[in-house]
């Protein structure tokens, strides 16, 4: 008898840690930061390291996530 691992992927687990460790209070926040988040006068890397750094947390999809970089960069780059 072989036993069956509890999540089929490491991403898998990684989500359903999320959803059982972040508050909603907390969730609400980082979505709050991540709406904010502008790039202004500092370099796109710096953006891209604060965004990745809330993204985890905010439960949106690739598609959402991808609406909100878009919003944030600056617009010669969108």
């Amino acid at each position: 008898m072989v036993n069956k691992p509890p999540f089929e992927t490491w991403e898998r687990m990684a989500d359903e840690m999320v959803q059982f460790f972040i508050s909603m209070e907390t969730q609400t926040h980082v979505i709050e930061k991540l709406v904010k988040l502008k790039q202004g006068n500092r370099l796109l890397e710096d953006f891209w390291s604060e965004f990745v750094t809330w993204k985890e947390l905010s439960g949106y999809n690739k598609v959402a996530l991808v609406g909100l970089f878009k919003k944030g960069i600056h617009p010669a780059l969108a």
